[in-house]
This record gives structure tokens, C-alpha cells and sequence, in this order.
């Protein structure tokens, strides 16, 4: 599971879905979601998570795709298998992990140090609250805000 910390820097309500676009490092991260989550507001610090097969690659991506966020990145470490390749980028969020397919891998000519671009789709991340476990005000303060939520 790819994880990142990350400042709440806008909230956009919706009949359908929620927009909440949050920063970390200089990457600005688009998340849908069905229900925006009672506890969330501007300016938390949150923690993202996304599932390694649901972070696409691409070497060149020219054209309109309906994927929102896109990262630069570079391939760091490869692991592959018979069917399956883990790859490892750095971009300026941190470390991120993909898993595709081989042909997928042999397909894209990826070689290492080689500039991707890291494709994530807004659904498929997750948003918790970050509470550093040594700032016990920030802790009482997100406790009281879960607390009135419900």
C-alpha cells in the first residue's frame, strides 16, 4: 500500500460526489469521493493511501486520458516475476509502488532511472487522518471534531 502525508488545501461538496484536493510536497492530489468524510476540513494534515495495482505507468502520455493526477517519477527498483513486475519510483511525494504486468513492463521499454509518469485515479485513494502520536493537542483536537461529527 503506497502511503503519503498530505495538507487538506481545498474541499469541493457535490450532489453526487466530493472533490478534496490535497498537497504534498509540491504534488497538488485530486481524491473523489461519494461521501466526504464528516472530520475533514481545509488545512488537515491527512494521510493518502492507494493500492499498488491501482497506480498506472506511462512512458509517454500524450493524449487526453480521464486519469486526474499525474506525477513525474523515476524508476528507482524493478521486481518482477512470470506474469507480475513491482516497480519503484521516486517523485517528489516520496517512494511509489505500481504493479503491472510483464507485458505491460515490456510494452512500456522501461529501463532504470528512466522518467515516468505515475497515473492515479482520484477514486481509488483513501484519506485518514494524520495525528502525529507526539502532538497530543492536534489529537484532542481531531478527537473533538470526530467526536461532534457524530
Amino acid at each position: 500500500m503506497n502511503t503519503f502525508i498530505a495538507k487538506v488545501i481545498n474541499i469541493e461538496p457535490g450532489e453526487i460526489v466530493s472533490y478534496i484536493q490535497v498537497q504534498s510536497a509540491q504534488e497538488k492530489i485530486r481524491i473523489i469521493k461519494s461521501t466526504l468524510p464528516q472530520w475533514l476540513s481545509v488545512g488537515d494534515k491527512v494521510e493518502c493511501k492507494i493500492h499498488e495495482a491501482s497506480v498506472c505507468v506511462s512512458k509517454e502520455c500524450p493524449g487526453l486520458v480521464s486519469i486526474e493526477n499525474r506525477l513525474k517519477a523515476n524508476l528507482k527498483e524493478v521486481r518482477c516475476s512470470d506474469s507480475l513486475c513491482e516497480l519503484t519510483f521516486e517523485s517528489e511525494m516520496g517512494e511509489i509502488v505500481s504493479l503491472i504486468t510483464q507485458l505491460a513492463y515490456d510494452e512500456l521499454g522501461l529501463e532504470m532511472e528512466c522518467e515516468a509518469t505515475i497515473l492515479m485515479r482520484g477514486v481509488d485513494i483513501s484519506v485518514e487522518p494524520y495525528i502525529d502520536v507526539l502532538d497530543t493537542l492536534e489529537l484532542h483536537k481531531a478527537i473533538s471534531r470526530i467526536k461532534d461529527a457524530n
